[in-house]
């Protein structure tokens, strides 16, 4: 996976691994790839054959004949042609469940080549920590890393490439080599559901690092079962006790977090916290940060963006592009437009965890407890009392998120995903359903608790949060955990985020910033 060149000290990505990238990224994220056949060739030109290294491709080195290359073509190409190449745009055609379905047993053979050569292969930044973690199987003593990430930089996407590339270089050497641990469980069946397809048995390498029933990685004795390698995902939602345990749990632990995603009070997977932990248990740490934003083309200026939102600025700069970015005025504009990108795009709605509870010993029952738009709500809301709409919470984990973020049936329109349920998940056009928790108020010129919550998870629970900020005039955390959840909404839709406002003058707030944003970009 990574060289030395005779040319550089540093260790770089292998120039094969480099190339096949290339290659894979103009085959599936180029708007004009139908009208090419791309073709690889490596050319050192500042080495020779005797400081060369072993490739799998056409390589050529200094002082080689490379008319081949040129013979590839067979005269100029026309102008519009290479207008066609030129004026192309990225499309990203690759959505990771997507990827790993179709390409499992490329995956176990070899994670990386499989992925390069369909268009999503990792960065030479995920490389390298991939490198890292294992060359450290050789390593006598235990061993910690902490991979930081913002939302769509590659957190998941890299705890599952690790996970099939421990398992192909290590396999056949010793038992109990390596678990993927979750506490999000829409996510964990998802990828044991896409798992169990593919091979019987396969998806045992998956499992709940807290349940609450102490026998999660986290949980309960620290020492058995005992891995080579543990991975967690999603670690920022661990309390200190998850972490000391998980640290133990493994000779070599990873964790994948971002204290930007924590959701809830009692969730404490803050950096000092692994840090702290790790140095109580002696244990040897690394820290690593995974820089660029995969998932949404809009990429590091679209978050920017976001965070200038919900922080506040009246007017947050809007400077990305290829991103399709709208707010709506009716809830039905939302839908309409979201079905028009469903004819070849995977759509899904998520929407804030407002006007009703969901009923968890009733999943699947089209109960007024897990009806979240239509009317009447629980809640007693009556925004949709003249709306033909019924639009369902998915409850069950086991079989209904599996159907719905690896199997389209997010297509529908018929069901929305909470903020427990799409955290980790992706689609090409998100819908977000934007709840009466956290709204904007004109006269104070910023954002303010709402006075509808139904989240009843946590000690204390979100809802208690806002129920009580007005008791103890004390909103801080409560704004923080709701900030984090929205960055979370908004930062799922890889080509596109669509926003329909239940509140009346967060949807004028938001709608004059949608405004101001159409006329910078004609």
């Amino acid at each position: 996976m990574y060289t030395k060149l005779f040319t550089h000290p540093e260790i770089h990505q292998h120039p094969e691994l480099q190339l096949l990238n290339y290659l894979g990224k103009l085959k599936f994220s180029h708007s004009s790839s139908s009208d090419f056949i791309f073709e690889g060739a490596l050319w050192f030109y500042n080495l020779n054959h005797e400081k060369g290294i072993k490739t799998n491709v056409k390589t050529y080195y200094l002082n080689d004949d490379v008319s081949g290359i040129a013979n590839l073509f067979s005269g100029p190409l026309e102008e519009t042609y290479l207008s066609k190449f030129i004026e192309g745009q990225y499309i990203q055609t690759t959505k990771l469940f997507e990827t790993i379905k179709n390409n499992l047993p490329k995956l176990k053979e070899s994670a990386v080549q499989a992925l390069c050569s369909d268009g999503f292969a990792p960065s030479e930044n995920q490389s390298k920590i991939i490198s890292e973690i294992l060359e450290s199987f050789n390593s006598h003593s235990k061993k910690a890393f902490f991979i930081q990430g913002e939302p769509g930089s590659g957190k998941t996407y890299l705890a599952i490439l690790l996970l099939f590339e421990i398992i192909k270089q290590f396999g056949d050497r010793q038992q109990n080599l390596v678990v993927l641990g979750y506490r999000n469980n829409r996510l964990l069946n998802t990828m044991r559901s896409i798992l169990q397809k593919n091979k019987a048995g396969l998806d045992t390498v998956i499992k709940f690092y807290s349940t609450g029933r102490n026998n999660g990685l986290a949980e309960g004795n620290p020492e058995n079962p005992h891995f080579k390698f543990v991975i967690y995902d999603e670690a920022q939602r661990m309390t200190k006790e998850n972490i000391n345990i998980a640290l133990q749990r493994g000779d070599i632990t990873i964790f994948f977090y971002d204290e930007n995603q924590i959701l809830n009070p009692e969730e404490e997977g803050w950096r000092d916290n692994f840090i702290n932990q790790a140095k109580e248990l002696e244990i040897s740490f690394e820290e690593r940060i995974l820089t660029g934003i995969h998932r949404v083309r809009g990429g590091k200026e679209y978050h920017n963006f976001v965070d200038d939102l919900l922080k506040g600025n009246i007017n947050p700069e809007m400077n990305f592009t290829n991103y399709d970015f709208k707010v709506f005025n009716d809830i039905e504009e939302m839908l309409d437009a979201l079905r028009e990108r469903s004819k070849d795009r995977k759509i899904a709605l998520v929407a804030s965890f407002t006007e009703s509870p969901g009923d968890r010993d009733n999943p699947a029952k089209k109960s007024i407890e897990n009806l979240r738009v239509g009317y009447p709500l629980y809640s007693g809301f009556e925004h949709y009392k003249n709306k033909n709409l019924k639009i369902y919470w998915l409850m069950d984990p086991k079989t209904q998120y599996p159907r719905f973020w690896a199997e389209c049936q997010s297509n529908e329109l018929t069901s929305c995903a909470s903020i427990y349920g799409c955290q980790g998940f992706e689609a090409d056009f998100i819908g977000v359903i934007w709840g009466r928790d956290f709204i904007w108020k004109k006269e104070k010129e910023q954002w303010v608790l709402g006075n509808n919550c139904e989240d009843n998870i946590g000690r204390p629970s979100l809802k208690s949060l806002i129920k009580n900020a007005s008791k103890n005039n004390n909103s801080e955390l409560a704004k923080r955990l709701l900030i984090n959840r929205y960055r979370i909404f908004l930062t799922r839709g890889i080509l596109g985020t669509y926003i329909y406002c239940e509140d009346e003058e967060t949807k004028e707030h938001l709608l004059k910033i949608f405004e101001n944003y159409q006329k910078h970009s004609i």
